[in-house]
């Protein structure tokens, strides 16, 4: 009992608990969430150097609105400049399970919070010798997650449209959450078993991967040669490419994600033509000017110029000229590419700099023989 009463003690009564402490009891979950982006979310190289170029950009008093998600602590702490220890564990195990509530209205900030000995979850009936625990149905509802995946600038522009993608899709219609998709309960113990022998057996992936997890891609995106059609020395090529996985636009999250259709055709190995197809949200700057970072969208962009992502749910038929093909032995492919270029806030003897970062990855491809005309 006494060792008990000291993993207790460890619980701050009045603030936020550090996820060291939590991992201590709950081991399997802890270690799964070390290893996920929400537990790097400030200090990652990506987000530092977003950080950094805000502050530069637009000063510290805009820039903090990086902070809410990516350092949500700071909503109670105020500790915008990082100075303790708990604002670099970014979405904290903490930070989750003491919502409370949400109040998506409140765009300011929508989190109902109650640090302390309580804390929120999806479980029915536990118990813990280290807290109270209250069951929140919030856990298991896409509201919960709207609180950082959900966020309109200063000039009223939805930046981040995640959850109002979901909301608008047939997977809300039928009830099916965020949750369900990046939160399945796998195997795995909520406590370690010399805290509570008979603790429930199942727990929720705490990984919650999106769109870096590429295989979670692959599996939601189709892509399908459908047929070609020729006209002299011309030649349409007709493809379907389809969101069939994922409960919100492909690709969703920061306007700098996109996907790339790149369809080639090929004499042999010598290239003949090539055309690209992008699946992407364009935003604008007042004077019209394209944005390319985080810092700027978040904070200046005011317009869409354009928006050709897929829809949840949305088979989109794509139909390509191209002119001058002589009706050889051609080969047909397509690729689609999923593609993210940034930059890095690096730190090392030399002092910090910014280094370019280029992600590319293919997520699907088709291949197939042209028919030349009359066979």
């Amino acid at each position: 009992m006494a060792e008990t009463l000291t993993e207790f003690q460890k619980v701050n009564p009045t603030g936020w608990t550090s996820s060291a402490v939590c991992g201590e009891c709950h081991q399997a979950i802890h270690a799964v969430w070390s290893r996920s982006l929400h537990a790097s979310s400030f200090t990652n190289g990506v987000f530092q150097a977003g950080y950094a170029r805000a502050n530069d950009s637009f000063g510290p008093e805009k820039a903090r609105v990086c902070l809410s998600c990516h350092a949500p602590t700071v909503r109670e702490t105020k500790d915008f400049a990082a100075a303790q220890p708990m604002t670099a564990e970014g979405v904290s195990c903490d930070f989750c399970h003491s919502i409370k509530a949400v109040d998506l209205s409140d765009e300011k900030d929508g989190a109902r919070l109650t640090m302390g000995t309580t804390k929120y979850g999806p479980l029915r009936h536990a118990q813990s010798p280290a807290h109270e625990i209250v069951h929140s149905e919030l856990h298991k509802r896409s509201e919960f997650c709207a609180l950082c995946h959900e966020y309109r600038n200063p000039n009223g522009l939805t930046v981040l449209g995640t959850y109002s993608e979901w909301k608008s899709s047939s997977y809300a219609k039928r009830g099916q959450q965020c949750q369900d998709c990046h939160m399945p309960l796998i195997p795995g113990r909520v406590v370690a078993l010399n805290v509570k022998p008979d603790a429930p057996t199942s727990v929720n992936l705490h990984n919650i991967s999106g769109s870096h997890d590429m295989e979670r891609v692959r599996g939601a995106i189709k892509l399908d040669l459908v047929g070609q059609e020729w006209q002299g020395d011309r030649v349409w090529v007709s493809l379907k490419v389809t969101n069939e996985g994922s409960g919100h636009c492909f690709p969703t999250g920061l306007p700098m994600h996109r996907a790339v259709l790149e369809v080639t055709l090929r004499d042999g190995n010598a290239e003949v033509a090539r055309r690209e197809i992008p699946f992407e949200i364009v935003m604008l700057d007042d004077k019209g000017r394209p944005l390319k970072r985080e810092h700027e969208v978040f904070i200046s962009a005011v317009s869409v110029r354009s928006d050709t992502r897929l829809k949840p749910g949305e088979v989109r038929s794509i139909d390509i000229p191209f002119r001058d093909i002589a009706p050889a032995r051609l080969t047909l492919s397509a690729a689609l590419y999923y593609e993210y270029s940034t930059e890095t806030l690096v730190t090392d003897e030399n002092g910090k700099r910014f280094e370019p970062v280029k992600m590319k990855f293919l997520v699907s491809s088709r291949e197939g023989a042209m028919k030349p005309p009359g066979r």
